[in-house]
């Protein structure tokens, strides 16, 4: 009797522990699919900012397009997302947008209601200038919600320059070039031009803009400006393009505009990895033109909810025909792509980081 008594225990034992066992595994089925429940509930909510405020980085006036662009996108955004909030555009000024993306990293309001449109170069600024640069925040963590146009800039120079091509530029023969500030694209265009290429540019700082360093072309103090928008010259310099007093002789961008097949790219220029990785540090500012941001921290959901409207947005018949009549160019890049920009430079190795910063921080002669 012991002996049967004695199994007859480690049955019920055994029966107990596979009872318990059971109820572990219904008990983490349950709570996973609790938490399945709230994961969801949190990529499916709605969109609940009944106000967005696009904050640019530049005055209404000053802004190289960016504050017209804006506008633009003000009028249509709303309507693609959920809510139909109303869209407000308010210019904040100053560091060259830098104010504004660093009011984006650290003040603004995570839930979709502020956004920023900032300058093309702001995402690669601490990478180009280093300890220099004002940006107070990691661009990777930033959220790129897209894109309005892939901006191609121009070498342009005038008849009355002593280089006439490009093989003139490339064969060093001295040349004066305007720019509008250490850290503008003009300035920085032009030192990395000379380092990379040998070309003998003296830069002339100083002008407030580009259309101060096109009257200087004019008046014969400078010989030619990089950076100059193709965009913003076929219209803005029509005339002196088709007089031949001003001529473009380089594309600078990461790939070629639809207007220019012919005209050879800076990026198809080198053969030097180390030297295409410092160029594209450089220049791919100019894929992302003009750019929109979310602040870090904003709720995965909210950030698709955006990016998915901007889409949207970039094909809406109205925002089309508006660009179309204020000629605008429009070639949007959706915000996973430009995020995946960002990310990939920041991953460059950190010689090649050193190297552009040094590139960038030299001095503007040679």
């Amino acid at each position: 009797m012991a002996r049967s008594k004695s199994f007859t225990g480690c049955n019920a034992g055994a029966h107990t522990r596979r009872l318990f066992g059971r109820m572990r595994l219904a008990l983490s089925a349950v709570f996973a699919l609790s938490l399945g429940h709230v994961a969801m509930a949190q990529e499916t909510a709605p969109f609940r900012a009944k106000q967005v405020t696009i904050h640019v980085g530049f005055s209404a006036t000053s802004g190289i397009g960016y504050d017209t662009y804006a506008r633009v996108l003000s009028q249509v955004l709303g309507k693609n997302l959920p809510g139909k909030p109303t869209i407000v555009v308010a210019n904040k000024p100053g560091g060259g947008s830098m104010t504004a993306a660093n009011y984006i990293a650290q003040v603004a309001a995570k839930d979709g209601s502020e956004i920023g449109m900032v300058g093309r170069g702001v995402a690669m600024d601490r990478l180009v200038f280093g300890p220099k640069s004002a940006a107070q925040f990691d661009a990777t963590k930033m959220n790129w919600l897209g894109s309005m146009n892939n901006e191609v800039s121009g070498f342009f120079i005038s008849d009355t320059a002593p280089v006439k091509n490009l093989d003139d530029v490339l064969s060093g023969k001295p040349f004066i070039v305007g720019s509008a500030g250490a850290s503008s694209d003009l300035h920085i265009f032009s030192i990395v031009t000379n380092a990379i290429f040998g070309s003998r540019m003296k830069i002339v700082s100083g002008y407030p803009g580009t259309n101060e360093i096109l009257l200087g072309l004019e008046r014969g103090e400078v010989d030619g400006l990089l950076g100059y928008s193709w965009a913003a010259a076929r219209t803005g310099s029509a005339d002196m393009l088709r007089s031949g007093k001003l001529t473009n002789i380089m594309q600078l961008g990461l790939r070629k505009h639809p207007d220019l097949p012919d005209l050879p790219l800076v990026m198809d220029l080198v053969k030097n990895e180390d030297d295409r990785r410092v160029l594209e540090l450089i220049f791919a500012r100019q894929s992302m033109g003009r750019p929109l941001v979310a602040p870090p921290g904003t709720p995965p959901a909210v950030v698709a909810t955006l990016r998915k409207a901007f889409m949207e947005a970039m094909r809406d018949p109205e925002l089309v025909e508006t660009a179309r009549k204020l000629t605008l160019e429009i070639d949007a890049m959706p915000g996973e792509e430009v995020q995946a920009i960002v990310e990939r430079l920041h991953a460059f190795p950190s010689a090649v980081i050193e190297r552009t910063q040094a590139l960038a921080n030299a001095p503007s002669t040679r």
